[in-house]
């Protein structure tokens, strides 16, 4: 017995639905694993930054960001220290619309706007940036109210004196649709740790 017209179309149309559902599925697992791998690198190099640059913190003297040493715990998108191994200065910095981490070396303005930028991570084609609660808290300066003083550098110093002493890192990642979350986003990324250098004390400004 032979099909008719309209069942050989009928059955084509299932057919057809069937296929479409197939590659639906598998279209959106090939995209999820894509997503988790690009994740999974992202969280990977993030961690690995974040190590290098407690590393370097704690092996280095962070350096006042300003004349005055006026950055108070203010979180800012740059960190500057020094080796004490070669006292080479090092700046970390968020640049590029939060997009990338890197590190300029032999820096030898406050602002840390010299020199030549090694990228350490670029989130370039990712669907992945640094959201704005990422960035840097030192105390290398006078005392300041900011932050509810929980930041703040200890009450006794004067403006003259720098407490050389921890940084705080903080590097979190969010997709780019997410970033107004604030990295409430269930694929953010967030990584942070608060550091002591080993050159910890009180000393006076030049």
């Amino acid at each position: 017995m032979g099909f008719t017209l309209i069942e050989l179309m009928v059955s084509m149309f299932i057919l057809a639905l069937v296929l479409s559902g197939m590659v639906a599925v598998s279209v959106a697992g090939f995209q999820s694993y894509q997503k988790a791998r690009a994740i999974k690198i992202v969280m990977e190099n993030t961690s690995f930054a974040l190590n290098s640059i407690a590393k370097d913190v704690r092996m280095g003297k962070i350096t006042p960001t300003s004349s005055a040493g006026v950055t108070n715990g203010i979180r800012q998108n740059y960190l500057l220290l020094t080796r004490n191994s070669t006292g080479v200065a090092v700046c970390y910095v968020i640049s590029g619309n939060g997009l990338v981490l890197g590190v300029r070396e032999g820096v030898t303005n406050p602002s840390c706007n010299d020199g030549v930028l090694k990228v350490l991570i670029d989130l370039t084609g990712t669907g992945m940036v640094f959201d704005a609660t990422s960035g840097f808290r030192s105390c290398p300066s006078a005392p300041s109210t900011t932050d509810m003083g929980y930041y703040t550098c200890p009450s006794s110093m004067s403006a003259s004196e720098l407490r050389r002493g921890w940084a705080e890192i903080n590097l979190n990642v969010v997709p780019t649709d997410g970033v107004s979350n604030l990295g409430m986003s269930s694929d953010a990324i967030n990584v942070q740790t608060t550091v002591s250098s080993r050159d910890y004390g009180v000393e006076t400004a030049p």
